[in-house]
């Protein structure tokens, strides 16, 4: 998926053959995904289903899941977050990225936390699953300032949890409010911590295309966040929810 991937063990299992069988378990997951909803293969499924030449009914289940997460999030988002994007000619294209990359990553963290008496934290391009067992400290996350990556903005404790981090500072101009087509420039990045990397990574991508109504669309969904605007001031929204 074109993203780095790096895994951190601690515990019973760091370098046995388990640890070794989960992660190439793991790395599997991921294959799978790309080889299934890349947009850069024109032999993935995605890609297909995009030109036509397949259609939802020939789809696998994994397929039809992705495309309800992304409808779900088009509903939720007022239309800012879309699996479906307009290129420069004006012609719209089916691109689920938005949606893939926390779903994949998070399928990828089953067999790992199979791993007994293992803590385990997994990073996919700077999104992480982590997980602890009881009794031991949490992960330390840092959130890095997409002004300069060098520094740290904030260190974020997670026992068992996900946290998911959307902006330009490292892929350039590729996300867009998909309500206007246009790359948002109120903010510069979008943190969301949440029990799974699923919705963690699609509610920082929605909350980056929705821009000045961020914050409040995050604390309406219960989330903690962390936004750093455009202009470096930072607004941390704390969940609700208990």
């Amino acid at each position: 998926m074109g993203m780095p991937i790096s895994l951190a063990l601690r515990g019973r299992h760091v370098s046995d053959g388990a640890a070794e069988e989960a992660w190439h378990e793991a790395q599997g997951v991921l294959d799978r995904a790309d080889r299934v909803f890349s947009t850069y293969r024109d032999d993935s499924v995605v890609s297909k289903l995009d030109r036509g030449v397949l259609g939802i009914g020939d789809c696998s289940d994994e397929v039809v899941e992705v495309l309800a997460l992304g409808e779900r999030a088009r509903l939720e988002s007022d239309g800012a977050f879309d699996v479906r994007r307009p290129d420069a000619a004006g012609v719209e294209h089916l691109d689920p990225s938005g949606v893939v990359k926390g779903w994949a990553v998070d399928r990828a963290a089953e067999p790992l936390r199979r791993l007994a008496d293992t803590d385990f934290c997994l990073s996919a391009g700077g999104d992480m699953v982590c997980h602890t067992v009881t009794g031991t400290p949490p992960w330390r996350v840092g959130i890095e300032d997409p002004h300069n990556p060098s520094r740290i903005v904030a260190m974020v404790p997670v026992a068992n949890g996900a946290v998911a981090t959307s902006g330009l500072a490292h892929r350039g101009a590729h996300l867009v409010d998909a309500r206007t087509g246009r790359v948002p420039t109120a903010l510069a990045s979008v943190t969301v911590v949440g029990p799974d990397l699923v919705w963690a990574d699609i509610d920082a991508t929605a909350a980056f295309a929705l821009g000045a109504e961020a914050a409040a669309w995050l604390q309406s969904r219960g989330r903690t966040a962390l936004l750093v605007w455009a202009d470096g001031d930072r607004t941390l929204v704390e969940s609700s929810v208990t």
